[in-house]
């Protein structure tokens, strides 16, 4: 599951550093948890100004392609979030998702190709 930090860090770090030109803060972490019914969540604490980024959360589940598309998701949330304060699925986060490399689509529903192996999928 090192794996998965890693990997959200070093995308973060490039991500922050190639479009961001180091405007978001610190990687602020990952906390893995064991949920299936959600990929993972960006987490800030307060607004406008005031607001922080908290470690993100991702499920140890997110794996392969669908772990790269999650990362550069949460990193447009973050960004959106920070710069924008859009807090939802809006034009802020669909600009932000474009330059994080992200689909530009809210969620991934069952069938999604992404999705294949999602233990929360029925079968």
């Amino acid at each position: 599951m090192a794996d998965s930090i890693t990997a959200f860090r070093t995308e973060y770090e490039r991500i922050n550093r190639d479009v961001y030109r180091e405007a978001l803060p610190e990687f602020p972490g990952v906390e893995l948890n064991d949920r299936k019914d959600l990929f993972a969540a960006t987490n800030t604490w307060g607004r406008g100004s005031w607001r922080r980024l908290e470690p993100f959360l991702l499920s140890r589940h997110v794996k392969g392609d669908l772990l790269l598309e999650t990362i550069r998701h949460e990193i447009a949330h973050a960004a959106a979030l920070l710069f924008d304060e859009d807090e939802d699925h809006g034009p802020a986060w669909r600009r932000h998702a474009r330059l994080c490399g992200a689909r530009e689509i809210p969620t991934l529903d069952e069938g999604d190709p992404l999705r294949d192996g999602w233990p929360g999928d029925a079968r």
